[in-house]
């Protein structure tokens, strides 16, 4: 007995008739007949009495029409599930971020992925840039999202992973409104060497202070760090009085009523915020679609042709 067998089956029971089953499964009477008369030698029972206007279901019959709808739904359902499986659009996708990327990159592009595969369940997993390659590099999280390092800034090397650039953006001075007052339009970070700069820890690996380190270095500022756990801390810390810090642009979005956000006077290194793979990992259809997502940029794709925007293929 075989799946084909139950399905000419069903369809013969359904039609009540051999030759409007023929019909409808494409097929000449014949073959049909064949298999079904397999059908009832294997099983040993008449499934089917034959007539003038068509046939009848015996007990026999009836039992098996049953039983054979459930399992061959239930082989439908499997193949429906295997099938959205393998084009991405039902699992699941490790995905560990730092926190200061969670309303800049993080969250459009969560809203756009789930827009497209709301049934793929996403395992968010925040932790810091270190943190975020170490769950990338022992597969707790398919892919990570965190802020590279800045030009020239010394920094362990990845060869196991690929990295590709998902946004770019300026750095800011975040100022208290009676700090705001005392500087210009433009701040020039040598006018605040006096206070203290608050900022996320460091991270051997990427992380947002070496940026405000390196800022405050190109205008001839050696700042005084006092390291605070999350942006969301640093906001308000300086919305309180209690310093200044030096983030991407994007901070506006967690700046309160409290803080002023200020372009710098001096030029200074953009922020790059990237999303890491392991190299040596195919990723799975739903990291594919992901990547898809996070490089409709116009940042550089270097994540190789399966995931290079229309028209473009890795640089």
């Amino acid at each position: 007995m075989d799946l084909r067998q139950l399905r000419y089956f069903v369809t013969v029971a359904e039609e009540r008739s051999v030759t409007r089953a023929a019909a409808r499964l494409h097929l000449t009477q014949p073959p049909l007949s064949a298999q079904l008369a397999r059908l009832e030698h294997e099983l040993g029972a008449e499934l089917l009495v034959r007539h003038r206007r068509g046939v009848d279901l015996t007990d026999a019959g009836a039992h098996l029409l049953g039983r054979a709808r459930r399992l061959l739904a239930d082989v439908d359902a499997a193949g429906e599930a295997v099938r959205r499986l393998g084009e991405g659009r039902a699992g699941r996708l490790g995905l560990a971020f730092v926190s200061s990327t969670a309303w800049s990159v993080l969250g459009p592009l969560l809203r756009r992925y789930h827009a497209d595969r709301p049934d793929v369940v996403v395992e968010p997993l925040e932790d810091g840039p270190d943190g975020v390659l170490e769950h990338v590099r022992a597969r707790r999280a398919e892919l990570g999202l965190l802020h590279l390092p800045p030009p020239g800034t010394a920094a362990a090397a990845n060869p196991d992973l690929d990295v590709a650039v998902v946004r770019r953006e300026p750095l800011v001075a975040v100022l208290s409104r009676a700090e705001a007052g005392r500087v210009g339009d433009l701040v020039d970070l040598a006018v605040l060497a006096g206070h203290t700069f608050l900022a996320p820890p460091r991270a051997s690996w990427g992380g947002l202070q070496p940026h405000l380190r390196g800022a405050c270095r190109l205008a001839g500022v050696e700042p005084v760090v006092r390291e605070v756990a999350l942006v969301q801390t640093v906001v308000t810390l300086v919305g309180a009085g209690l310093g200044v810090s030096v983030l991407p642009a994007s901070v506006r979005a967690v700046a309160g009523d409290d803080v002023v956000l200020r372009p710098l006077a001096r030029p200074a290194p953009v922020v790059e915020t990237a999303v890491v793979r392991r190299r040596a990992d195919a990723p799975s259809p739903q990291a594919q679609h992901f990547l898809r997502h996070a490089l409709a940029t116009p940042e550089p794709d270097v994540l190789g042709p399966d995931h290079a925007r229309q028209g473009r293929g890795p640089t």
